[in-house]
């Protein structure tokens, strides 16, 4: 179940840099800048779905409100970065929507390390 919510962290982390790409180029079409956050938001939905299935298997972190925090606020991050776009994607409208991605990513490693389980150098 970790390994899924891993894989899901670095499949939004590159839904993130491709969104970032394209703003820095200034332009993606329509329906490939939709496609790259439904995937991002997809598997932001599957992190969080394998933590809730990881929580309630019987893993318990130190901070168990902080965490349950995390779980509700990381999926609507995506989909609060594509309201704030006002649904025109110019430049600044993929900057948002990529920076919105790339928290999600950050996010989901938060909240592995919110149950005590290492991540990196970045353990808490």
């Amino acid at each position: 179940m970790l390994s899924i919510v891993v894989a899901s962290m670095w499949v939004t982390l590159a839904a993130g840099v491709v969104l970032l790409l394209a703003a820095v180029v200034g332009r993606l079409p329509r329906p490939v800048t939709l496609g790259v956050l439904a995937v991002g938001e997809l598997a932001t939905l599957v992190a969080v779905g394998a933590d809730i299935a990881y929580v309630v298997t019987g893993h318990q972190g130190p901070s168990l409100v902080t965490h349950i925090s995390y779980l509700l606020s990381t999926p609507l991050l995506i989909p609060a970065g594509f309201a704030l776009t006002y649904k025109k994607f110019d430049r600044w409208g993929l900057l948002i929507v990529a920076v919105a991605t790339l928290i999600a990513a950050i996010m989901i490693v938060r909240q592995l390390q919110t149950l005590g389980i290492p991540f990196g150098y970045l353990n808490v």
